[in-house]
């Protein structure tokens, strides 16, 4: 049985937070890329501002005898939750002082997209729609890449690879909660990719991205060749492995939310790396 700690820690999304922060770091030490505290600290708070904003924004629609725990936890807390996200949102805002003049400008152009989103999600669309997945993960890996970006002060190839493989594992992850809470989501009157398309065209999209995810990792040994690729390679495969078992033990994992628990993890584990280095 999930402890009560554990599950508060996935409620407030602490466990997404832990995993862009390990991940940002993991991917600035390929690059040998001086990341600050700051700049961890900053995408850290962002990170549970976004998720914490529209957790909250979800709940408003929820009933309480259908919802799902996350969702109770920001109903019922919601004066106090919305107290800690604007002191949050201040630390942020003090932060920023510490954070140079690249990270902070590409942090904006990164929140002003988000707020965006935001806005048409939860305000102005009118039809179904199902990019949430999609733009969520972008986001997400764009947000642990952004710190080693900046640093570089120019675009790398491999970083565009790393990219896009945290981008196919936060899609693959996000769409398999898709799939395992589809009747929820249905019975709720929320929009995901699974009620837009459907659970078994969900289930298939999966399939392909861990086939693409497969081949890219394959074929990526015949371009790149630098020191510590191949450790990050392991780290990617055991992530992505993770996600697979995951989609092959869908009865089993739907108890107390494993499959939440150890998809959330996924991101967790560059800490391996890092703590192998050290």
């Amino acid at each position: 049985m999930l402890t009560k700690a554990y599950q508060y820690i996935r409620a407030f999304s602490l466990d997404v937070v832990a995993g862009a922060a390990i991940s940002a770091r993991w991917i600035g030490e390929f690059f040998n890329a001086s990341i600050s505290f700051s700049t961890i600290f900053a995408l850290s708070l962002t990170v549970w501002l976004i998720y914490t904003v529209d957790h909250l924004l979800d709940a408003r629609k929820v009933r309480p005898q259908t919802a799902v725990f996350r969702h109770l936890v920001h109903q019922r807390n919601a004066p106090y939750l919305i107290g800690l996200a604007v002191i949050a949102l201040m630390m942020l805002i003090y932060t920023t002082q510490f954070l140079s003049r690249e990270i902070l400008g590409y942090g904006i152009i990164l929140g002003l997209a988000v707020i965006a989103y935001l806005l048409f999600v939860h305000f102005i669309r009118k039809k179904p729609y199902w990019g949430k997945e999609w733009f969520i993960s972008a986001v997400y890996a764009t947000g642990i890449c952004l710190p080693t970006f900046a640093n570089l002060g120019n675009f790398s190839l491999i970083l565009g690879y790393f990219w896009l493989q945290l981008f196919i594992l936060a899609s693959i992850n996000l769409l398999l909660f898709n799939m395992f809470e589809y009747k929820q989501d249905k019975l709720q009157g929320f929009n995901s990719f699974a009620t837009v398309w459907g659970f078994d065209l969900t289930r298939k999209i999966i399939l392909v991205l861990f086939l693409f995810f497969t081949i890219i990792w394959s074929a990526a040994f015949l371009y790149f060749a630098q020191e510590d690729f191949l450790d990050y390679q392991a780290i990617f495969i055991f992530m992505g492995s993770v996600l697979a078992m995951v989609l092959s033990k869908e009865t089993t994992l739907k108890e107390e939310e494993w499959y939440r628990v150890i998809g959330d993890i996924v991101f967790v584990l560059p800490l391996i790396e890092l703590l192998i280095d050290v």
